[in-house]
């Protein structure tokens, strides 16, 4: 069967550069992808760059502001493609995109994901530097594909596809997760098929032009992880034949220090109590109430191997070697 597929771009309040997006979509060297703007009822001038493209794109309006994650579902359920990659209204597609996740999409029978790596770029559009994913193989299969996403997405934000049959089948993003509803996907996909990694970089994914996102998307975000982590995975991990339930509690405490270790650098110590709170339960289930604890008096927590300068050491040769 012939590859079909499409870009889906939801689109919020990105009018300086939700232009520059759709012209890498046209830009392809395999044409042929529909591509899909889906505008979330934007306040600023995102709708009239978008008109202009009209009669080069499909552009869709939900029937009421529907945040992000309703924005993703609404978006994808009007594609066509059998291939869907949603791509951000402020990133931008390399010209080979397309054809990477035709190729990684036909390398096996079974897949459900391909993914690819990816440059980051500042608000001017430059580079600042390029991220590979190093802890995936071309090819992973289930149960891998669940474990391997257990403590952390190891699917890139703006360099992926998925099955759209299978988005459909496994109920699409889920909404309780406000934010990181990507990771709940790739959770949900993973007992289904195989997830491909294109070792090349497939999209340029637009960072460091709101440095206080991280802070402001706090509350939100930590009850994202809560939800996933505590909710979401142990509805999953049933699908998993013989699932390793030792490995899925070591992931869960492991996804717990490495939060309550960035969260200490983030917040000052009057300010974490709301973090406490949300993580209470979890801290309880996996036995690092003491860690909690010591968040809690204003310590700065260590997340261990991750932060260390031998981990560092060992991703940078990596990296190198793979160039």
């Amino acid at each position: 069967m012939a590859f079909s597929h499409s870009f889906v771009v939801p689109s919020y309040n990105h009018g300086q550069f939700i232009g520059e997006t759709i012209e890498s979509l046209l830009n392809q060297e395999l044409p042929g992808s529909e591509i899909v703007v889906c505008d979330d009822h934007s306040t600023d001038n995102s709708r009239a760059v978008i008109e202009t493209y009209r009669d080069r794109i499909r552009i869709v309006h939900p029937p009421r502001r529907l945040g992000m994650m309703g924005n993703y579902n609404f978006a994808t359920a009007q594609a066509t493609g059998e291939w869907v990659s949603l791509l951000g209204s402020d990133d931008r597609a390399l010209p080979r995109f397309s054809r990477l996740i035709r190729d990684g999409a036909a390398r096996t029978p079974n897949t459900v994901v391909v993914t690819g790596d990816y440059d980051q770029i500042d608000g001017e559009g430059r580079k600042i530097r390029s991220e590979k994913v190093l802890s995936v193989r071309p090819v992973t299969r289930p149960p891998e594909t669940f474990y391997t996403q257990l403590a952390a997405p190891k699917v890139p934000p703006v360099a992926n596809a998925f099955h759209r049959p299978s988005w459909e089948k496994v109920g699409g993003f889920p909404e309780r997760a406000t934010l990181i509803g990507d990771w709940g996907l790739w959770l949900r996909l993973s007992p289904l098929g195989d997830f491909v990694h294109m070792a090349e970089p497939l999209a340029e994914y637009r960072v460091s032009y709101r440095p206080n996102i991280a802070y402001e998307r706090r509350i939100e975000a930590l009850r994202d992880d809560v939800y996933i982590v505590l909710t979401l995975i142990p509805q999953i991990a049933p699908q998993i034949p013989d699932v390793d339930t030792k490995y899925v509690a070591m992931a869960k405490r492991a996804r717990l220090r490495s939060l309550i270790a960035g969260y200490s650098k983030m917040l000052a110590p009057g300010d974490r109590a709301f973090a406490v709170e949300i993580l209470r339960d979890w801290a309880s289930q996996s036995g690092l109430g003491h860690m909690l604890e010591r968040f809690a008096r204003g310590e700065t927590i260590s997340s261990g191997w991750r932060d260390s300068a031998l981990r560092r050491a060992l991703r940078d040769l990596y990296k190198a070697l793979r160039r």
